[in-house]
């Protein structure tokens, strides 16, 4: 029953954010302290606008905010999964307006079914992986299966550890398909991930690379458990990004950044000093609770703290960008957050942050034509916020 306590704890999250508006991210090893950056010359200013999708006749499914969605490399499509129907709508970014729809197959050759999906990633040939808790199976945008990756399947064992830990739930592809990189769980759940994994798919090579984050997120899980009840457990999540082939771990509840150079293979970590947020989440909270009101006290305590966003890359700066939410004030008994955006160049090195003012993100963001797009749900119909930076 771990997948669904996973899902149910995503699912749990992404409507709290949206109650809240917190939507608005072995080989060497070494560690830089990125403090926080006076560079005044680099100056950053924006414009906001909001934009319709044509469905035509078609109704989007927008049920989970587009939680199921990826663009293609080229920043022309969107693809939307209905996890429910397996129908997945292809939307072209550049008309606004729905391509097509291609329905997946539940059963049969090309079929596949899966109690669950997490998510889904466009490869740079463009097909399509659609991430299950315990399988991967990659389709064609016609729909054809061209190969299944099963992760129960690929056992890990390393040299310094006598117990087995297999492929856990956070898992992401390379640009080529060619590398899948994932945390490892142990059998039970019960202990943290010591580490990830890159596993070479063409020639079954895998790389253990050790990391203590993991082992840091632990202490921010929150189990509700009610009698005989299976338990609910959520929680701070790491983030897993292949950029330019590179492998980005990063999490919600620190202020730092991890980066796996697949070429060298060798890992470094960058530690940030925020002057607009809190640096790290604090536990505050008791890490098990037996009631919804514990329960809600719980979450909420933990909620109102900064949140980390993933990094992403504005390609025609040559530049990333990282959104961040913190408590700002308190208005009567609601939280009032603040948005920060920070800066870094090519090699981490903090730029500049500054605080967004009635701009909306949402997951899954991407960017398109140097504009940040965010998904919004405007009476059930499909539209993006869209960022447009200037820098000076």
């Amino acid at each position: 029953m771990n997948w669904l306590l996973y899902a149910l704890n995503q699912i749990f999250m992404m409507n709290k954010n949206l109650i809240l508006l917190i939507a608005l991210a072995l080989a060497s090893c070494s560690s830089e302290d990125s403090s926080k950056s006076g560079n005044d010359d680099f100056q950053f200013s924006y414009k906001i606008d909001t934009v319709m999708v044509d469905a035509g006749d078609h109704f989007f499914f927008l049920n989970e905010d587009l939680s199921l969605s990826d663009v293609s490399k080229d920043r022309k499509l969107l693809y939307n999964l209905n996890p429910k129907t397996f129908l997945l709508e292809i939307v072209n970014l550049d008309d606004l307006k729905l391509e097509k729809t291609v329905q997946l197959e539940k059963e049969g050759p090309d079929g596949i079914g899966l109690p669950y999906y997490g998510k889904i990633q466009v490869l740079e040939n463009g097909n399509i992986g659609l991430f299950g808790q315990f399988k991967i199976h990659i389709v064609t945008e016609q729909g054809k299966l061209v190969k299944t990756i099963d992760l129960d399947q690929i056992k890990i064992q390393n040299n310094d550890q006598k117990e087995k830990e297999k492929i856990g739930w956070n898992s992401v592809l390379s640009d080529d398909g060619k590398l899948l990189a994932s945390t490892l769980v142990n059998f039970d759940f019960k202990k943290p991930a010591k580490g990830i994994v890159v596993i070479d798919l063409e020639t079954d090579s895998i790389k253990y690379i050790p990391m203590k984050l993991f082992e840091k997120l632990k202490q921010f899980e929150i189990i509700h458990q009610e009698g005989n009840a299976p338990g609910i457990t959520t929680g701070e999540f790491p983030f897993l990004r292949f950029i330019d082939n590179n492998l980005i771990i990063s999490s919600s509840a620190y202020n730092e950044v991890y980066h796996y150079n697949t070429s060298s293979d060798s890992l470094s970590h960058y530690s940030f000093k925020a002057s607009l947020t809190d640096n790290e989440k604090i536990r505050n909270f008791p890490n098990e609770v037996h009631s919804s009101k514990e329960w809600t006290d719980a979450e909420k305590a933990k909620n109102e703290q900064v949140s980390f966003r993933e990094f992403l890359k504005l390609p025609e700066q040559n530049i990333f960008w990282r959104l961040s939410t913190d408590k700002d004030r308190m208005i009567a008994d609601s939280v009032v957050f603040k948005q920060v955006a920070t800066f870094f160049d090519a090699d981490f090195k903090m730029l500049k942050e500054q605080e967004l003012e009635n701009f909306h993100d949402f997951r899954n963001s991407f960017f398109k034509d140097g504009m940040l797009y965010s998904f919004i749900n405007i009476e059930d119909e499909l539209a993006f916020v869209r960022l447009k930076p200037n820098f000076d």
